[in-house]
């Protein structure tokens, strides 16, 4: 079966960033690289967009050596998407943001977020401004409550198979506050996983020492401290227990240490 990994451009800095992370990524899996241009402006003129695309295709290929395909669709950015990643056998996609905005102007960070919380696959956000990561050596995944935490072990393993990664399983204690069930289960469940696979793992446990509203500012700024590659969350937050709610997500997208971001279990 033919690896893919779908990035969607606009054809700006902010999509290219997310376009050189894919490459990188691609070329590790050997995958094949698709460019997903979203018209939602029918003036707009088709035929110069396509010449674009198919330059840029065509310098991908000679550059890297990888398979580099075209994609055009017309429709919404918010309702096409989602349906493009149900339609085939997608591993990953990967999408720019610079913040405030994302690719396609009228995307803001929560666009961004309600996009992603649409779409099955994992969805890698990099920032305009960020170093593209050559290679991932530690993400950091926090334990969650959801029913399910299989989608975000699964996006790991993406890349614990590609790369030499280290896993931090990252929890906050908060005083006087007990763990839900689920997440205990879930934090066993992924431990197995984990040996099972021979990955690399940390159990890091830390008093909550940021006392902002959510944890995503306390992770991040751990994330920060070792220097991780990548921060995987759940798309959705958890009913039980609003580890990581909407605005802990959006803080996540916009974070001001330019660390991608690695949704999983949208579109669920």
């Amino acid at each position: 079966m033919t690896k893919k990994i779908i990035v969607p451009t606009d054809l700006t800095v902010t999509a290219n960033q997310a376009i050189r992370q894919a490459s990188v990524i691609a070329l590790k899996e050997k995958a094949t690289l698709v460019l997903l241009y979203i018209m939602e402006n029918r003036s707009a003129s088709s035929p110069g967009i396509e010449k674009s695309l198919i330059l840029q295709a065509n310098n991908i290929r000679e550059q890297t050596g990888l398979e580099c395909e075209i994609i055009m669709k017309e429709g919404s950015v918010i309702g096409t998407i989602p349906g493009m990643t149900r339609q085939d056998d997608w591993d990953l996609m990967v999408i720019g943001t610079h913040g405030i905005k994302g690719v396609w102007e009228m995307l803001t960070g929560p666009d961004i977020l309600k996009l992603v919380t649409r779409i099955p696959i994992p969805v890698l956000v990099v920032k305009e401004n960020a170093t593209h990561v050559e290679e991932f050596i530690r993400i950091v995944l926090p334990v969650s409550s959801h029913q399910s935490i299989l989608p975000a072990i699964e996006a790991v393993l993406f890349f614990t198979r590609l790369y030499n990664v280290e896993v931090h399983l990252y929890s906050i204690n908060k005083a006087g506050f007990e763990w839900p069930k689920q997440l205990l289960v879930n934090l066993d469940e992924t431990i197995k996983k984990f040996e099972a696979e021979g990955v690399r793992y940390k159990r890091i446990k830390e008093d909550q020492n940021s006392y902002s509203i959510g944890y995503a500012k306390q992770t991040l700024k751990y994330a920060e401290s070792v220097h991780a590659d990548s921060i995987c969350v759940m798309s959705v937050p958890s009913k039980e227990y609003y580890y990581f709610a909407q605005s802990d997500k959006e803080t996540l997208i916009l974070n001001e240490f330019n660390i991608p971001v690695l949704f999983a279990g949208g579109g669920c």
